[in-house]
């Protein structure tokens, strides 16, 4: 190898899927080298598969359904376009039979990535996914697995070491080195190999303080042989809608039609065998994906996956999308996913894929609490929810039926979707919780024999819902009947009114539609109950450590705990 300076060619594809470099020729006087990287012969593909509302939709039509905004323009017209949707448009927005997924949103990947090229991207499906969230997750896969040093074409002793994410999982138990005594300045002759070495280990020290427990450290014995071996980063967007179970049998085909022929030429040989990554509803998708065709995955890696469920699901039936105040992030996704029950009901009731995200029967009991707070804040449990089946105990139950019901049966069919096809919302709606049930049934403790997960359990900036907690400041005594009493009124941002005893005489009016509170002080005896919007449990926001760390329950050797990202 010369000793000219080196210009970095970028790998591109031809159609038949071999790997080219295309450059131009220069004059003899200008010394610069084209250096170009050839990846392994031998591929392994890496399937990433995104979490709820991660994938891009597009209505059968061609109109967009739900692209989440990636810059700030985007989201101040998407949150402008999302106030002005009434239920009715949501539920056609939403429909699961009507959407699919879109692959146009406009990307642009970073100038130093040069193991794929703007069009290999697209054909990989990256377009599908929600630019912000996963983007440069995706980037920093496939420079970190098909360019792991930081001066490709280079020697080690010429400060050609691993990316830092790879070094550092080399030290992970390693003690930090003594520092080199300097006699120069820090920023300049500094031994790249010393260097290099002390922000491995200065990166491993903070990594030993932020997880539960540690991965295994990698053997140099296992980055030799991880280098041996190419692989293309894949992204399997999928109608979040619908079906888990669909989705898995589509990324099956997937695999089979589209990423393992990519690599049937010439150049490049494979086994038949994927590396699949997931994230959060993903990784129900993956799992059952893997008990069609445990032979297609190499290996999984499950990220927050919410297998037994999130409490959350119920509470948005209820209240719509939860936000702190003055926070304009929050406060914005709210106003894209739906702001209350009325606009999340016709969203979520019939769509079989958000409805498996509620939590099963796996889920440790009594998560849905009733509390009453008496003199001096002491706070009584009045009942827990569910005992047994949280299908029929709760999310069966109707607002005509209970009070504390998940379906109002009005708020589910506001376009008349469902009874334009002379069927009944409800009945829609229940057997869409029926095959929720089926769906986590049979897929059960399922988990790919080789899988690696993690999961957070964040206490500070990351907390979620581990119960949904109904209260009242109600002193009086409390009816022996009063979860099965129906309501008096209720409101669309998680307010409910109960008769506390048989004799009251005045019944508040119901409050208009959509308007937050009642415009009146219910009588003296009147019980009101409100969805408490506090997140009660370490998670990472959405997915509470209960469901993540099942994944611990299933195989303690299987997850690990991060409390955060």
């Amino acid at each position: 190898m010369s000793d000219n300076p080196k210009r970095r060619v970028q790998m591109r594809f031809d159609e038949n899927g071999e790997p080219i470099w295309p450059s131009c020729t220069s004059p003899e006087n200008f010394q610069v080298d084209a250096m170009v990287v050839k990846p392994p012969h031998d591929v392994i593909p890496v399937i990433f598969v995104p979490g709820v509302m991660g994938t891009n939709l597009k209505l059968t039509t061609g109109e967009d359904a739900w692209v989440p905004p990636d810059t700030a323009r985007e989201a101040i017209i998407a949150i402008a376009k999302s106030i002005g949707l009434r239920p009715k448009e949501r539920q056609v927005f939403y429909d699961p039979e009507n959407t699919e997924v879109s692959y146009d949103k406009p990307f642009s990947l970073p100038k130093d990535l040069y193991s794929i090229d703007q069009e290999e991207a697209k054909l990989r499906g990256w377009g599908s996914i929600f630019q912000s969230a996963y983007l440069e997750g995706l980037c920093g896969l496939e420079k970190t697995l098909n360019d792991q040093y930081l001066l490709p074409g280079h020697t080690r002793t010429e400060g050609n070491l691993l990316l830092d994410d790879i070094g550092t999982l080399q030290c992970l138990d390693s003690c930090v080195i003594e520092k080199p005594i300097q006699t120069r300045s820090k920023k300049k002759n500094l031994d790249p190999a010393l260097a290099a070495r002390e922000r491995y280990n200065e990166r491993a020290a903070k990594t030993r303080k932020a997880w539960d427990q540690l991965p295994e450290p990698l053997s140099d014995e296992e980055i030799r042989q991880f280098g041996h071996y190419y692989y293309p980063v894949w992204a399997f967007g999928y109608n979040w809608l619908r079906s888990n179970a669909d989705s898995a049998e589509k990324l099956i085909k997937f695999i089979d039609e589209k990423v393992l022929p990519r690599y049937n030429g010439k150049y490049f040989r494979h086994q038949g065998k994927v590396i699949m990554v997931t994230h959060s509803m993903g990784g129900l998708v993956g799992r059952c994906a893997a008990k069609l065709a445990p032979d297609k995955f190499l290996g999984v890696v499950h990220g927050v996956c919410p297998v037994a469920g999130a409490p959350i699901v119920y509470r948005r039936f209820r209240a719509g999308t939860e936000f702190r105040r003055l926070n304009i992030g929050e406060w914005g996704f709210a106003m894209l996913a739906g702001d209350d029950a009325a606009e999340v009901t016709p969203e979520l009731a019939c769509s079989p894929g958000p409805m498996q995200l509620t939590p099963t029967q796996f889920y440790p009991p009594g998560w849905l609490r009733f509390t009453q707070k008496k003199a001096f804040g002491k706070e009584v449990e009045i009942a827990r929810l569910p005992k047994e089946d949280p299908y029929e105990e709760i999310y069966k139950k109707t607002t005509d039926e209970c009070w504390w019901g998940m379906l109002d049966p009005a708020l589910i069919d506001p376009a008349g979707l469902i009874r334009n096809k002379d069927d009944n919302p409800l009945t829609r709606a229940r057997d869409t919780i029926e095959d929720a049930k089926t769906f986590n049934t049979e897929l059960g403790h399922y988990v790919h024999p080789n899988t690696y997960g993690f999961y957070g359990n964040d206490n500070k900036k990351f907390r979620a819902f581990g119960h949904v907690v109904w209260e009242t400041l109600y002193t009086g005594e409390l009816p022996a009947d009063l979860l099965s009493r129906k309501d008096l009124g209720r409101t669309i941002k998680g307010k409910s009114w109960v008769s506390g005893n048989p004799e009251d005489a005045r019944i508040p009016a119901a409050p208009p539609a959509g308007q937050e509170d009642w415009p009146q002080t219910p009588d003296q005896g009147t019980i009101r109950f409100q969805l408490v919007n506090e997140k009660d449990q370490s998670g990472d926001g959405t997915v509470p450590e209960d469901s993540g760390k099942f994944l611990k329950a299933i195989n303690p050797k299987l997850a690990i705990a991060s409390p955060g990202y």
